[in-house]
């Protein structure tokens, strides 16, 4: 039997548009570098970036089914984000459901497996974030879940939390500290800001990130 959750807690929208002007760099450093999902999940096509609140989609392995019916579940603004276990040599998404998500005005999808029509989803423009890309198609023989906690890309993700996708790949922001990590990752972009600026007036990068110290603590033989 499937199970559906169709009313999710969402962060508010004026949270995610902060996290949405920060790369996934940043975020994942403010999260002590924890969070992202494995470096196989990446943009479709690059140039693309996404975030917003999960909504979660678990399946069994080349299933597909539940993934359309997330579509119809989701909001405005919602990321599906939809493990379907890592599984790259069957595809279980493809342009008619990408076109769905446009038409339905979400910001992305994000799967832990494969898609197929991959050229008409790079032309359309929708952030589609994957492992791998297979010929081969789906089933739809299995009873599945929405809105359930999962794992995508070896992060956990319960729905509503904020997913932020970028070139760079995928980090999830839980969303009972996204608050706090938004003001963590605007205090790092700062101080990234500021390397920069000493950078060009001719420091080093061993003086501004004082790995000179770091060196010479480890033991410093010069040959």
């Amino acid at each position: 039997m499937s199970i559906i959750r169709e009313h999710i807690e969402r962060p508010s929208r004026e949270l995610i548009t902060r996290l949405q002007a920060m790369p996934t760099t940043i975020i994942s450093d403010a999260m002590n570098r924890a969070n992202g999902m494995r470096a196989a999940i990446k943009p479709l096509r690059p140039g693309v970036s996404c975030c917003g609140p999960a909504v979660t989609v678990q399946a069994m392995v080349g299933c597909n089914l539940l993934s359309h019916k997330a579509i119809y579940v989701a909001q405005p603004g919602d990321v599906i984000v939809f493990d379907a276990r890592g599984h790259v040599d069957t595809s279980v998404w493809g342009y008619l459901q990408t076109r769905a998500c446009q038409i339905r005005q979400l910001a992305g999808v994000v799967i832990d497996g494969s898609v197929r029509d991959s050229a008409e989803i790079r032309k359309s423009g929708f952030p589609v974030f994957c492992a791998g890309v297979s010929s081969l198609g789906p089933h739809k023989g299995w009873a599945d879940r929405i809105n359930v906690p999962i794992q995508c890309g070896g992060a956990p993700v319960v729905p509503g939390d904020i997913i932020i996708g970028d070139d760079d790949g995928v980090v999830v922001v839980p969303k009972g500290s996204a608050e706090r990590v938004a003001q963590i990752a605007h205090e790092l972009l700062e101080l990234e800001k500021s390397w920069f600026t000493r950078l060009e007036k001719g420091e080093t990068t061993l003086s501004i990130l004082d790995l000179d110290t770091k060196i010479k603590a480890l033991g410093e033989r010069v040959v």
